[in-house]
């Protein structure tokens, strides 16, 4: 599932930049430098391991670059946010033990 193209295909990029937008409307915590950063990493962590996740998943390269997307921008927001306020993650690893 190797892209020939260093700036993989056009498909690759709508569903990056469609993941991020979604992403970004539907969460409004952080300030616009930090939400810069975080589509900074989803777009690089789509860019470097999308044809694993396409490999791994059995998906088509679009839907794993937007999977990829969308976790790596979800796991940098939480760790912006957990910079700011310690107790929201802690808050939040209360709720994943809770049996």
């Amino acid at each position: 599932m190797q892209d020939p193209s260093p700036f993989r295909s056009f498909d690759f990029w709508i569903a990056v930049i469609v993941a991020l937008i979604v992403k970004i409307r539907t969460t409004r915590q952080l300030s616009p430098a930090k939400v810069m950063v975080t589509m900074i990493v989803g777009i690089g962590a789509a860019g470097v391991s999308a044809d694993y996740a396409a490999q791994v998943f059995g998906v088509p390269l679009p839907i794993a670059a937007a999977i990829v997307t969308l976790t790596a921008e979800g796991a940098m927001r939480w760790l912006l946010i957990g910079v700011n306020d310690p107790r929201q993650i802690i808050e939040l690893w209360r709720l994943w033990r809770k049996p």
